[in-house]
């Protein structure tokens, strides 16, 4: 059917090598596909324990997680429009440093 000429990988120690790869349509393997797809399967999943732990941070989390205030964020947009918004600049350097310290 179709042909790749000239794979290289190069930069990789051992693979630096060029390849002529002729990909061909196997009869025998297309009718076992065609008789496999025929079939009803089941899906199924399972989790590992890792994925189950990530899973149950993320709901924790999720739940956690401060809620935005849609009010106070509309109020302070209108203010900055307005152009009166004060901000003091010795409170948010204090603000700033104090979050720093918390990061550690």
């Amino acid at each position: 059917m179709s042909e790749i000429n000239t794979i290289k990988t190069t930069g990789q120690p051992g693979l630096d090598v060029t390849q002529k790869i002729n990909a061909k349509t196997n009869t025998s393997t297309d009718k076992t596909l065609s008789t496999q797809s025929n079939e009803s399967t089941v899906d199924t999943l399972s989790l590992t324990n890792t994925a189950t732990q990530l899973q149950s941070i993320q709901e924790s989390l999720a739940d956690a997680a401060p809620t935005v205030d849609a009010d106070r964020v509309s109020s302070l947009k209108a203010a900055i429009a307005e152009g009166s918004y004060n901000v003091e600049p010795a409170e948010l350097a204090n603000n700033m440093i104090n979050f720093e310290q918390q990061l550690g």
